[in-house]
């Protein structure tokens, strides 16, 4: 028996296009990051540890794709955890990527072209940007993470705050 292990499993490409929730106009330049985990069983649960990161920017249609880890056999790396953002809209952050393929967020409006995932995010005020802060990604070495850090930056800068530092 291999506890937390999928016997096999294959990872196609994680493909979508990221639109303005109000205007329904592409969205360039957003930090779409893919995280993938392995997980670990112990008496109380579930370990997760970090296992790769991916990042992508979205092209002037809005479109991203991060390559999946391909065939997995008798795995205990997790289905990709997925995280968006773009200084001065709401920021998504989704333990796996198999809500989108359910339509589990009813309230994202999550719409399918074939294979690619349209998610819309909505544009923030300066006051939601305030309450709502940076996302977090802890555990991640930041050499995977520049794309996410550089945004992230941007946003604080436009809210006054000072950048995070390497």
């Amino acid at each position: 028996i291999f506890v937390g292990c999928t016997p096999v499993r294959y990872e196609n490409d994680y493909k979508g296009k990221i639109i303005d929730a109000d205007t329904g106009k592409p969205i360039e330049n957003v930090v779409v990051l893919g995280l993938w985990s392995k997980a670990y069983p112990t008496p109380g649960g579930a370990a997760h540890e970090f296992y790769d990161a991916k990042e992508a920017l979205t092209d002037k249609n809005g479109e991203f794709s991060i390559a999946g880890m391909g065939l997995l056999i008798l795995s205990n790396i997790e289905s990709m955890r997925v995280l968006i953002f773009k200084a001065g809209y709401e920021y998504l952050g989704l333990w796996s990527w198999k809500p989108f393929i359910e339509n589990a967020i009813p309230q994202k409006n999550i719409q399918w072209e074939g294979d690619m995932a349209i998610i819309p995010l909505k544009k923030l005020t300066m006051k939601e940007r305030i309450k709502v802060g940076d996302p977090s990604f802890r555990g991640i070495p930041k050499n995977k993470v520049r794309l996410m850090i550089n945004e992230i930056n941007k946003n604080r800068i436009d809210r006054g705050l000072n950048p995070i530092s390497f």
